[in-house]
C-alpha cells in the first residue's frame, strides 16, 4: 500500500496492492488524483439537466440541446448526426508533438459535429437525456424503456412515475427513491414489492400501509401499528393527502415517527467481498454505489455488468477491463472515454460507436485505427499511438481524464455541480469554466403560490395555463399529463420547481462517501464502512443485528 498526495486537492489517499496490479494490467500509471477528484473531473463532462433551444448546424431545424447556441461546439440533431451526412474523418488532423494532447483534442472537439442530446429511440419525449426507448416521457434522465415518466432520474422499465429516482419495474408512483417493483405509491424509500403505500422506509411485500418502516409482508398498518381494514380506510381518508397543507404535516409526522427505524449500514445483496451501497449480485466490488452484476471492480457509480473496471460513471452493459469512463455502453479494454458505445480498445475519445482502436477521436462510428479522426494503417496506428503516449507522459497528461471544460460545458451545467457544488468564485480559483447564461425563467409567474388551490379536487384544468413560482425564484409549469397523475394518485400539485424537487431526492438517495463506523446495537462490536456519516441521527446496525431486528 502506498500513500500519495492528490495533486488537485492536496489530501492524502492510498493505493492498494490490488490497485497497482490493475493499473499494471491496463498499462496506465497509478492515479495522481484522489478518488473524489477523479470522480468530480469525470462528472464535469456530463450535462444531463440543462437544456437550450438552438438550431441544428446541419439542417437548421429548431432543436433542444445540451449546448447553448453561443457555445463554440458544432451541434447536430440526432437525425443528422446518425445519418450519412456526418463525415467525422474529414476533420482529421495530424498530431502535433509541440503541443499537449488535451489542447489538440479540444481544438478538434470544437470542429467535429457533436450530438445535441444523447438519446436513442425515444418517441414523443421532450427534454429527455441519456435515455433509451422512452415513450411519452418528459424531463426523464438516464431512463430506459419508460412510458409517461416525468421528472425522473435513473428510472427503468416503469410507467406513470413522477419525481422518482432509482426506481425500477414500477408503475403509478410519486416521489419514490431506491425502490423496486412498487405500484400506486408515494414517498417511498428503499422499498420493494409494495403497492398502495405512502411514507414508507425499508419495507417489502407490503400493501395498503402508511407511515411505516422495517415492515415485511404487512397490510393495513399505520405508523407500524395494525388496523382492521375498514378502520384503516377511515384513517387514510382523515389524513387527506389531497390537501397540500395536510400533506406537509404528514411529512413532518412521518419524519418524527420513523426516528426509531433501524437502518442497515449498507444495501449489499448477494455481493460478497463488496464495500459501498446499493450493490446487487456482485463480487469483490469496492467503494461503489448503485451497481449490479459487477466483479473485481472499484469506484463504480451507476454501473451495470462491469468486469475488472475502475472509476466508471453511468456505464452499462458489460464494460470490461476499462478505466475512467462516463456515459458509456459496452466498452472493453478502453480508458478515459465519454458517451461512447459498443467499442473496444478506444482511448481518450468522445461519442464514438461500434469501433475499435481509436485514440483521441470524436463522433467516429464503425472505424478502426484512427487518431484525432485521421485514418492510419494498423502498423502506423500502433507506432503513432505509442509515441503519443510517451509524449503525454512527458506533459503529465497520460493517465488523467479530460480537464474540466473540455466538453464546452460550464461546471455549473454539469452533474459535478450536484455532487461537488462550487460557487462561481470557487470555479475561477480552480480555473474551471462557469456559464452564466444557464436557462432559468424568473419573474414570469401568473399565479402566486398562496393562490394555488390547497386540494387537488379543487384544482381546475386551467392550472396548466398558469406559470407558477418556486421559493427559489424559478418559474415552472404543470403539464397536462402531470396533472392527470396527481389526480390519479390523489395528491396536491407541488409548490416547488422540478430542480428543487430533484435536489431533495438527491439528499434522500444518500451520499456517495463512506465512513468507518461501529454497529449501534448495544453490545455489538461489529465495524463496517457506511454512507451514513457519524453525525447523522439514524440508528445504524450491522447486517447481523439488522436481520435479527427486522426479520
Amino acid at each position: 500500500m502506498e500513500t500519495k498526495q492528490c495533486q488537485n486537492c492536496k489530501k492524502d489517499f492510498t493505493i492498494e496492492p490490488d490497485d497497482f496490479s490493475f493499473y499494471e494490467k491496463m498499462k496506465v500509471p497509478p492515479p495522481t488524483f484522489c478518488p473524489e477528484c477523479r470522480h468530480q473531473r469525470r462528472l464535469a463532462i456530463r450535462n444531463e439537466r440543462v437544456f437550450y433551444y438552438r438550431n441544428c448546424d446541419s439542417c437548421d431545424e429548431r432543436i433542444i440541446s445540451y449546448y447553448h447556441p453561443d457555445k463554440n461546439q458544432v451541434v447536430w440533431c440526432s437525425s443528422c448526426w446518425w445519418s450519412d451526412k456526418l463525415a467525422p474523418l474529414s476533420y482529421g488532423k495530424d498530431f502535433d508533438f509541440t503541443k499537449p494532447f488535451f489542447e489538440q483534442f479540444k481544438e478538434l472537439y470544437e470542429k467535429v459535429p457533436t450530438l445535441s442530446l444523447d438519446i436513442v429511440n425515444c418517441k414523443n419525449s421532450d427534454y429527455v437525456s441519456y435515455c433509451g426507448d422512452d415513450n411519452y416521457c418528459y424531463f426523464d434522465i438516464a431512463g430506459e424503456k419508460n412510458e409517461y415518466c416525468y421528472f425522473c432520474k435513473f428510472v427503468k422499465y416503469s410507467k406513470d412515475c413522477l419525481d422518482c429516482s432509482f426506481v425500477y419495474n414500477s408503475e403509478l408512483n410519486y416521489e419514490c427513491v431506491n425502490c423496486h417493483k412498487i405500484y400506486g405509491s408515494s414517498f417511498l424509500n428503499k422499498c420493494q414489492d409494495c403497492s398502495a403505500c405512502s411514507f414508507m422506509y425499508d419495507c417489502k411485500g407490503c400493501t395498503d400501509c402508511f407511515g411505516c418502516w422495517n415492515l415485511r409482508n404487512k397490510s393495513y398498518y399505520i405508523f407500524n401499528k395494525p388496523y382492521p381494514k375498514e378502520e384503516y380506510k377511515e384513517m387514510i381518508a382523515i389524513f387527506n393527502k389531497k390537501s397540500f397543507s395536510a400533506l406537509e404535516k404528514l411529512k413532518i409526522e412521518f419524519k418524527n415517527q420513523s426516528k426509531n427505524a433501524i437502518v442497515k449500514f449498507a444495501t449489499l445483496i448477494n455481493s460478497p467481498s463488496s464495500i459501498g451501497d446499493d450493490i446487487f449480485n456482485s463480487k469483490n466490488v469496492k467503494e461503489s454505489f448503485d451497481v449490479s452484476n459487477a466483479e473485481d471492480s472499484k469506484w463504480l457509480f451507476d454501473v451495470l455488468d462491469a468486469k475488472e473496471c475502475y472509476d466508471l460513471d453511468f456505464s452499462l452493459y458489460k464494460p470490461s477491463f476499462s478505466v475512467e469512463l462516463i456515459s458509456t455502453l459496452n466498452l472493453g479494454n478502453s480508458g478515459f472515454c465519454s458517451a461512447s458505445h459498443y467499442s473496444n480498445d478506444i482511448w481518450y475519445s468522445d461519442k464514438c460507436n461500434n469501433s475499435s482502436d481509436l485514440f483521441g477521436c470524436i463522433s467516429v462510428s464503425k472505424k478502426k485505427y484512427c487518431i484525432l479522426n485521421k485514418q492510419y494503417s494498423p502498423e502506423d496506428y500502433k507506432e503513432l499511438k505509442n509515441k503519443i503516449i510517451e509524449h503525454m507522459k512527458k506533459t503529465g497528461e497520460w493517465g488523467l481524464f479530460f480537464p474540466v471544460g473540455t466538453s464546452g460545458f460550464g461546471y455549473n451545467e454539469t452533474v459535478a455541480q450536484e455532487y461537488f457544488p462550487l460557487t462561481e468564485s470557487d470555479c475561477k480559483k480552480q480555473l474551471f469554466p462557469w456559464w452564466d447564461r444557464v436557462t432559468s425563467t424568473t419573474g414570469k409567474e401568473t399565479l402566486e403560490m398562496e393562490s394555488l388551490p390547497d386540494n387537488i379536487d379543487d384544482t381546475k384544468d386551467t392550472i396548466i395555463e398558469e406559470i407558477l413560482v418556486c421559493n427559489c425564484g424559478r418559474n415552472y409549469k404543470i403539464v397536462p399529463y402531470e396533472l392527470n397523475l396527481y389526480r390519479k394518485l390523489g395528491l396536491s400539485i407541488p409548490r416547488e420547481c422540478p430542480n428543487c424537487r430533484h435536489e431533495k431526492r438527491n439528499i434522500i438517495a444518500g451520499t456517495r462517501k463512506l465512513w468507518h463506523r461501529s454497529c449501534m446495537k448495544e453490545g455489538c462490536t461489529n465495524e463496517f464502512e457506511t454512507s451514513y456519516a457519524p453525525e447523522r441521527s439514524e440508528i445504524v446496525y450491522c447486517e447481523k443485528c439488522y436481520q435479527n431486528e427486522v426479520y
